[in-house]
């Protein structure tokens, strides 16, 4: 296993790691229909995520090239 794979591999944990936090905190904060809330919350938290490390990747020069 090549350092890219794993620094891909911790990516997608932390990206998974986050989605569960947003959503949790969503699902408590709305009393109501907490499960959409959560489903809701833990898209978007690794959507957003993975906007971050792409724009990081972006404006530090690093291109994709997968």
């Amino acid at each position: 296993m090549t350092t890219q794979e794993i620094f891909k591999r911790l990516r997608i944990g932390l990206s998974l790691v986050v989605g569960f936090v947003v959503g949790k905190y969503l699902a408590t904060a709305m009393g109501h229909h907490a499960s959409e809330f959560f489903i809701g919350g833990f898209g978007l938290g690794v959507v957003l995520t993975n906007v971050v490390f792409w724009a990081v990747d972006a404006l530090g020069g690093k291109g994709h090239s997968e």
